[in-house]
């Protein structure tokens, strides 16, 4: 989520892509990066999970429809997901166990096919970052058999610097029932 960090005035210009891989890669040079330039929807993600076996998905999109994407593929390929969303001083987070636990389509409505793209929505440059490392905190403490946000919707604002954990139910009509 807080790619931002990844970039600098020398880069202008350049792939973002290739980019954020040299700089990653420079960080910890024996961490295998791979690096896809890619719009996301469900034929490249199929793609990609054929390629290399995965534990989890991270979902760090910025538009409801590619959460939900991620959601259901996650679902059908039983993997862990963490789906995290962030509007200007606000954010959720989510960890779903496929068969186990509630997801993302129990919480929030599924938009509709023809609902027009919602745009970009207005980012305070603090916010992905912390939501961002909450996030990988979730990955590193589900893969350890932590307590995590399993069942649960962890609800961040930092304008009032408030974090509150709201439980939530599976629902027996939905995809991951």
């Amino acid at each position: 989520m807080q790619r931002q960090i990844l970039y600098n005035e020398t880069q202008i210009g350049k792939d973002k892509v290739k980019s954020a891989k040299e700089v990653l890669s420079n960080l910890n040079s024996d961490v295998k990066i791979n690096s896809h330039k890619d719009y996301v929807n469900e034929e490249s993600i199929k793609k990609y999970l054929n390629e290399v076996s995965y534990d989890f998905i991270v979902d760090c999109s910025d538009n409801f429809k590619t959460k939900f994407l991620v959601n259901k593929i996650a679902i059908e390929n039983n993997l862990r997901c963490v789906i995290a969303g962030i509007k200007d001083f606000y954010g959720q987070i989510i960890t779903i166990n496929p068969k186990k636990t509630a997801c993302y389509q129990c919480i929030f409505s599924k938009p509709l096919e023809n609902t027009p793209d919602e745009g970009p929505l207005p980012v305070i440059g603090v916010t992905p970052g912390i939501l961002g490392t909450i996030e990988a905190l979730e990955v590193i403490k589900t893969t350890l058999g932590l307590p995590n946000l399993e069942n649960k919707v962890l609800m961040v604002n930092l304008l009032d610097l408030r974090f509150n954990i709201i439980d939530i139910v599976k629902n027996e009509k939905c995809i991951c029932s």
